[in-house]
């Protein structure tokens, strides 16, 4: 871990503390990182050990989007995103409490990384390049699946880079679509132990299993509450990557750090709310590579705007969603008031 940063680990559950919960509060307690539990409308209460946050806590934070965020949704994740923030983090780690840590979970979270990096088509399977020899095929939830069968020729290299969003990888139960575990016999997956990142053409969905942040990345963690939980997490990563590229910063993926036991799912259900991303994924990332970003990074929250309200006026996202991004907006210009106001 890096030495004078201060992290926090940001988890919403609707369910009483199991056992990955309370091994991620004594793995931050023994590594001194702010722990937060965001409640919902069916959460329990918490011992008061836990720094956990319910419906009316929530209500009295200083935050435009605390009041407005729609109830029994897993974008209430972003009110523990800003408490971080408030709190001065420099680190934010996200994760969900179906995800068991492993006692490295806090390591390998510097910004800058000598890593291999992968290049060459425009869509990359990070997990055909992380699977074991002889695996069946798989790829993560937002690839298109279009591109799961073809094959491209992937250029490696060996880079410093500076990575303020990274991907890490999860055993067991990783986050694959709906298509894949219908169709795939279940089984108890692990990856290779290696780290990578893409380079800047080429684009990978990642989600909010097992992720991390930097602080200059911290406006782009907004989690969109008018679409479907099983996009709500890959519009976010496919904007915040737009973004990433913009200023030539780099989205890694690494080494596994938990094993995911996942909570029981209808699989039919999750296929309908996946279906947004099937239908929409490329469609997504064109109208993204399309919109002209200004290259400073004090515009980043002019950038963020610019596509919300572009993938809003190709009817890709709903209206409403803007009033609650320009909440979001609102708050981290509180917090952070160096950066451009739209």
């Amino acid at each position: 871990m890096e030495k004078l940063k201060k992290i926090a680990l940001i988890i919403t559950s609707i369910n009483k503390p199991n056992e990955a919960i309370k091994k991620y509060y004594s793995l931050s307690k023994k590594n001194k990182v702010n722990f937060i539990i965001i409640g919902d409308k069916k959460t329990p209460d918490y011992p008061s050990k836990y720094n956990f946050y319910n419906l009316k806590s929530q209500k009295n934070l200083n935050f435009s989007l605390s009041k407005s965020l729609p109830i029994n949704s897993y974008s209430r994740k972003n009110i523990g995103f800003l408490i971080a923030m408030q709190k001065k983090s420099k680190i934010i780690l996200e994760t969900d409490d179906d995800n068991y840590p492993k006692n490295i979970f806090f390591h390998n979270l510097e910004l800058q990384k000598k890593i291999k990096l992968l290049g060459g088509p425009n869509w990359i399977n990070i997990f055909k390049i992380f699977k074991k020899k002889n695996q069946d095929t798989i790829w993560p939830r937002g690839f298109p699946l279009d591109e799961i069968n073809k094959f491209h020729r992937i250029k490696i290299s060996s880079k410093l880079i500076s990575s303020p969003i990274q991907q890490r990888l999860c055993d067991g139960n990783p986050d694959v679509d709906a298509i894949f575990r219908l169709t795939k016999k279940n089984k108890f997956h692990t990856f290779e132990k290696k780290n990578y990142a893409i380079s800047n053409r080429s684009i990978c969905p990642f989600n909010s299993q097992n992720t991390v942040w930097h602080e200059q990345c911290f406006p782009l963690m907004y989690l969109p509450s008018y679409c479907t939980m099983r996009a709500t997490d890959i519009w976010r990563g496919f904007i915040a990557l737009r973004i990433l590229k913009n200023y030539n910063w780099h989205l890694s993926f690494l080494n596994s750090t938990v094993i995911q036991k996942r909570n029981v799912h209808d699989l039919l259900d999750d296929f309908n709310l996946e279906y947004p991303v099937y239908k929409n994924t490329k469609i997504f990332n064109d109208i993204l590579y399309n919109i002209k970003l200004i290259n400073k990074k004090d515009y980043m929250l002019i950038n963020f705007f610019k596509c919300y309200k572009q993938l809003v006026n190709q009817k890709i996202l709903e209206k409403k969603e803007l009033e609650l991004v320009y909440k979001w907006i609102n708050d981290i210009s509180k917090l952070y008031p160096n950066y451009k106001k739209i």
